[in-house]
């Protein structure tokens, strides 16, 4: 396979890219726009399928990258290469690192993920900031969480700038988006999977709450947390903070707790409650 080379803005791939990296309704849902050498190097490692790539002319300088372009062209990927210019116009950051590929993830309904064994699901609710998102996913993906959620009103973890903040994690994690509250408790009390609201202030310590069996983790969003009359029906979980300390962040937050689910499902002589 032959490598093209674009030589203008107009070219199709160019709209595309941005179409998909901004969102756009026109553009298949079924595709993300994946940016960065780690992000495209668990692309690679997830298997996932790549529709196009497009690269800046000195892409291919270093092993990692002489790598990733020799992968695509042994797997007929379609590769594109462009002047510096057009691809910083291409890419969706502020110092791009070269390369962008248009990789295929479809999107996946509840009623098509079968729970893991002592399931660890993390569900976001109203989480603002991609970046935010994305770090609970890199972290979700490190304390071997088997599963992510979002609400309606999350920011979509499709966002290029959640899919680079997960570090690529989010091609290992099935992510299932745009769910109903109602429809997310369903599913746990169907597979007696435990939810745990997040709570600055009320609820048992997390380091107390059962997380060594199957269980979700439910956090809200940066300035509001989670509404009361929508919330108030599941457990709530704390962490303790010194005096004076109003909340953590989201993203921090729910490091902290996912990792005690990790440390109380691996400690010595650990089995599931």
């Amino acid at each position: 396979m032959t490598v093209s080379q674009l030589t203008s803005r107009d070219n199709p791939l160019f709209k595309a890219i941005r179409r998909v990296a901004s969102g756009s309704r026109g553009e298949s849902k079924q595709l993300v726009a994946a940016e960065g050498i780690r992000v495209l190097e668990e692309v690679r490692r997830a298997g996932c399928a790549i529709e196009a790539v497009l690269f800046s002319e000195h892409f291919g300088s270093t092993l990692r990258e002489k790598y990733l372009l020799d992968d695509w062209i042994l797997k007929g990927v379609r590769a594109y290469r462009t002047a510096e210019s057009l691809f910083k116009w291409a890419s969706s950051v502020q110092t791009p690192q070269g390369a962008v590929a248009l990789v295929r993830v479809p999107e996946l309904s509840l009623d098509q993920v079968v729970p893991a064994r002592n399931a660890l699901i993390v569900y976001a609710c109203g989480i603002q900031d991609p970046g935010n998102l994305g770090t609970l996913i890199r972290a979700a993906a490190a304390a071997g969480a088997s599963l992510v959620c979002t609400t309606k009103g999350t920011v979509s973890a499709r966002n290029p700038k959640a899919i680079r903040s997960s570090a690529g994690a989010f091609f290992h994690l099935p992510l299932v988006e745009h769910l109903e509250v109602s429809d997310f408790k369903t599913y746990c009390d169907s597979h007696s999977i435990r939810p745990y609201r997040t709570d600055a202030r009320k609820g048992v310590l997390y380091t107390e709450a059962e997380l060594n069996s199957a269980c979700a983790i439910m956090l809200g969003n940066e300035a509001g947390g989670m509404a009361e009359e929508e919330f108030s029906g599941f457990p709530a979980i704390r962490i303790p903070m010194a005096e004076g300390a109003e909340s953590l962040n989201v993203a921090m937050a729910g490091t902290v707790i996912l990792f005690e689910a990790l440390r109380q499902r691996t400690a010595p002589g650990a089995s599931p409650v």
